[in-house]
């Protein structure tokens, strides 16, 4: 590097000097190898396209698609399609691995990196695969699905858009090419005379290329190939002579598509290509690549206990410290954190690492040299599914009580479990806790934290909200005044916030139908007769956003209904 670009600019800031050491921030992330930390490699498929968007925003849309996970930190992934060569739009360069859903199957790189988390103690929780390896593996496969939404069934696929021989499945879609124009759409017409369940409107459809590279799920809507004989964007359909496939397949039965990995690597359920080359394996750098050129970086490493290491490097900045690496400073830096294997991911712009913090922002912990955060197409997520915890309220005017009920940790380390609410954080001691000195009939949100037995604070993203009963409205009494030609009723109630119905109860006397109007009605003899048989008011008031109090309280004309109601009411509230 001596005389070289220092910090990969362009035009040159400095060049390098001998015996001149160089600032230089390196953001490293250790992820052990535990079996509830997941490494997720996801993109964004919102209309059924690869949309390039922030490593943000990937964790947002992550995060909407798949509810039960949170996110703890992300780093950017492999290149994009940045010379516009596949034909279909905006997708990762490599593989796209994400949860078991093969987005994009086919490897062009030079090897893929899948994620073991099981629980191994060793290098192998980061598995490499050549790009031969991962390519020669892939079998094509449809997975059904139950009502709820669960797989049940695997079957194999043994062409693409070509028609079924005895006993075989295909599957058909369009694809897009780039002739006579880029990302030309290109329908497929069904010519097979096999059984046919069409896929009108997918979930999911991912054609990737024209070499068999296509995920697709969606709800069978229709077996008769005649409504859907061209199959446009969005469709796709099997064909099969296979009977146990033809048993599976209905119209509204939900199926998924894909390549998958098979033979020893069919436990690979999240992987990702790397970029350009590995860096260093089995503690020997290897496959250098940019030996005369910094740039931002990007790359992983393995620990020999199966710790994982996300590092990014920011460059093109060296008047700032950032100066970036070259590949022998790559290898370095895996060899100084104690990392016996690295693989490069891209760099310059992309290179992003983004944190969760404990009040759930999330904030990106290096300096981006686009001054932003760059649209990517794929992404690797630090991810943990959250614990199933169950809270109940009882409700009373100025104090709630959660009961907490730990259904399953899903691997987290709950030694103590706090909950926060109006600003105040309390323990849950025996599965209750108890906030008071609040406001009547007010909702308030709750927060879910916990200490590990480390003491380590953990804020969990397991929020919801409760609300405080409101005053409880005070019935005085009702009067009843007989005059010559009615009977005048008035109710005296005290309801400061307003949640009852007495100024407007509706009143029966004998039958007849009434309503008090600002807390009194007039009911004439000449409707109801002379004397009050039967009289009853419906008394209705709100406790809280869930609970309303009804009563129908009978003999509203005599004095001791109203304390019947008092005491009735008392005990029910």
């Amino acid at each position: 590097m001596i005389g070289l670009d220092v910090d990969g600019a362009g035009p040159v800031n400095a060049y390098v000097k001998e015996g001149l050491y160089y600032t230089q921030q390196v953001n490293v992330l250790e992820v052990p190898s535990t079996p509830g930390v997941k490494l997720i490699p996801w993109m964004n498929y919102t209309d059924n396209k690869w949309n390039r968007t922030t490593v943000r925003n990937m964790i947002y849309d992550f995060e909407a698609k798949n509810p039960e996970w949170h996110v703890i930190a992300a780093i950017n992934d492999d290149g994009f399609d940045v010379s516009k060569l596949l034909p279909f739009m905006e997708q990762s360069n490599g593989v796209t691995i994400g949860l078991g859903e093969f987005y994009k199957s086919k490897s062009s790189g030079p090897g893929v990196m899948s994620f073991i988390r099981d629980g191994r103690q060793n290098e192998s929780a980061l598995a490499y695969m050549s790009q031969s390896q991962a390519n020669n593996s892939l079998i094509t496969i449809i997975d059904v699905y139950d009502e709820n939404d669960n797989p049940i069934s695997r079957h194999s696929v043994n062409k693409h858009n070509a028609a079924p021989n005895l006993g075989e499945t295909s599957v058909y879609y369009g694809t897009f090419s780039n002739e006579p124009a880029p990302y030309t759409f290109n329908p497929k017409e069904v010519d097979s005379s096999a059984s046919f369940y069409g896929v009108a409107n997918a979930e999911i459809w991912l054609p990737n290329d024209t070499d068999g590279d296509f995920y697709g799920k969606g709800v069978i809507s229709t077996t008769d190939k005649n409504s859907l004989a061209t199959l446009e964007k969005e469709q796709f359909a099997i064909c099969t002579t296979n009977e146990a496939l033809k048993a599976a397949l209905a119209v509204g039965v939900k199926v998924r598509v894909q390549r998958v990995y098979s033979g020893s690597y069919a436990n690979v359920d999240n992987a990702i290509s790397v970029f350009m080359n590995r860096i260093l394996y089995n503690d020997v750098a290897d496959g250098l690549f940019h030996t005369n050129i910094r740039h931002p970086r990007t790359f992983i490493g393995v620990k020999p206990d199966g710790t994982l290491c996300l590092i990014v490097v920011d460059g093109r900045d060296g008047n700032n410290g950032k100066h970036g690496l070259d590949s022998y400073e790559m290898a370095a830096v895996l060899r100084r954190y104690g990392c016996v294997r690295g693989y490069n991911l891209d760099g310059g712009g992309s290179s992003t690492l983004l944190i969760r913090d404990e009040e759930g922002n999330i904030i990106v912990k290096n300096t981006p040299c686009d001054g932003g955060e760059r649209r990517d197409s794929n992404c690797l997520f630090v991810a943990v599914r959250k614990p199933k915890i169950n809270v109940a309220a009882k409700a009373e005017t100025r104090k709630l009580s959660l009961r907490v009920n730990i259904e399953e940790n899903l691997d987290h380390d709950i030694n103590k479990l706090y909950v926060t609410l109006n600003n105040e954080k309390k323990e849950v001691v025996e599965g209750v806790v108890t906030f008071d000195r609040l406001q009547p009939g007010t909702e308030y949100e709750y927060q879910l934290s916990y200490e590990d037995s480390h003491g380590i604070n953990v804020v969990t993203d397991l929020k919801g909200f409760k609300q405080t009963n409101f005053n409880k409205p005070e019935l005085k009494g009702i009067v009843c005044v007989e005059t010559n030609n009615s009977f005048d009723f008035t109710i005296n109630y005290r309801d400061p916030s307003n949640v009852s119905n007495f100024g407007v109860a509706p009143l029966i006397v004998n039958g007849h139908e009434y309503q008090f109007v600002e807390g009194s009605v007039s009911v004439l003899k000449n409707e109801v007769g002379n004397v009050i048989e039967t009289c009853s008011v419906e008394l209705e008031y709100q406790v809280n956003s869930t609970h309303t109090y009804n009563r129908m309280l009978n003999n509203v004309h005599l004095p001791f209904a109203l304390v019947f109601e008092n005491m009735y009411a008392n005990v029910e509230v």
